[in-house]
């Protein structure tokens, strides 16, 4: 019989063990998605996507446990090519983007207009800048995922996973992607909704 007892006792304190280690390596691999993706972000920050036209998009794929970084160009020695100039790390998952926007004369001048769209917050990442913020977005039943700079102030209460309205005031010439909308104007406010599908309001720029 105490034989048996020591046994149990044995059993559990090593299925303890396991979970406890489990769980740290959870930590720590959430740790390093976090530092993966803060440096991909903080290399396009300081050299911009100019020079590197086969960038996309990058965010964390919470579910995955991956780094999501989208390419124009997915070959394997674009991935490489990213690999070494940027960072090399086994927890990016590489995936084909496509560039939604072509250049856009700043001079150019319409009506001003505002206007709502609605996005999912997929990612929040802090800026070198104190007064931004970075933000993942992604529209309803739209493939084009961006990271994007906001002024903090607007994103104290932001959540990853939730939906927001951004109302969005321009007057100059935009295209219908989220590149040109965030380059081309000024974000008002951002309110969060429990709008799903269809529902959301996705306002014409035209």
């Amino acid at each position: 019989m105490k034989k048996i007892l020591l046994i149990i006792l044995i059993c559990g304190v090593m299925l303890l063990g396991l979970t406890s280690c489990g769980s740290n390596k959870q930590e720590n691999t959430k740790e390093t998605l976090q530092d993966v993706n803060n440096k991909i972000i903080e290399y396009f920050s300081i050299n911009g996507v100019k020079d590197y036209e086969n960038y996309i998009f990058n965010y964390i794929d919470e579910e995955q446990n991956v780094v999501v970084v989208g390419l124009l160009n997915n070959s394997e020695e674009e991935q490489e090519k990213f690999k070494k100039d940027i960072i090399d790390s086994d927890l990016i998952r590489f995936v084909k983007g496509e560039k939604l926007i072509s250049e856009i004369d700043n001079k150019d001048t319409e009506e001003l207009k505002t206007f709502i769209r609605t996005y999912k917050i997929l990612n929040i990442e802090e800026s070198n800048d104190i007064n931004y913020i970075y933000l993942t977005i992604r529209q309803f039943q739209c493939e084009e995922v961006q990271t994007v700079k906001v002024e903090r102030k607007l994103c104290s209460d932001i959540v990853v996973g939730k939906n927001y309205e951004f109302t969005i005031e321009s007057n100059k010439k935009i295209e219908d992607n989220i590149l040109s909308i965030f380059n081309n104007s000024t974000i008002l406010s951002i309110k969060e909704i429990d709008k799903i599908g269809l529902e959301q309001i996705q306002d014409s720029i035209k």
